[in-house]
């Protein structure tokens, strides 16, 4: 995963190279999470994993493009708790 542009200065190149090497212990730190909760909001998964509530947001999207996560419908939309959307893994 390339985060960066090309067009980026050197400093963005290092940070994205040093997000793609911890992004998949957020993704086990999640998956985790919804293992032992079952449905999650993102700021609750925040709160269990000891991620900040942006973190998740950052990974949710990229955890559902590879099929492990979705958002838990409810008649036809997206169940929502405290603001946010409840997440469960597939």
């Amino acid at each position: 995963m390339n985060n960066a542009r090309a067009s980026d200065p050197i400093t963005s190149v290092i940070a994205a190279e040093h997000a793609a090497l911890f992004a998949g212990k957020h993704y086990t730190r999640i998956l985790a999470a919804l293992d032992d909760e079952k449905t999650l909001t993102a700021g609750e998964m925040a709160r269990v994993t000891g991620m900040s509530v942006e973190q998740v947001c950052r990974r949710l999207p990229e955890l559902q493009a590879r099929g492990q996560v979705q958002v838990v419908q409810f008649e036809g939309e997206d169940l929502l708790r405290n603001g946010y959307r409840v997440w469960e893994a597939v």
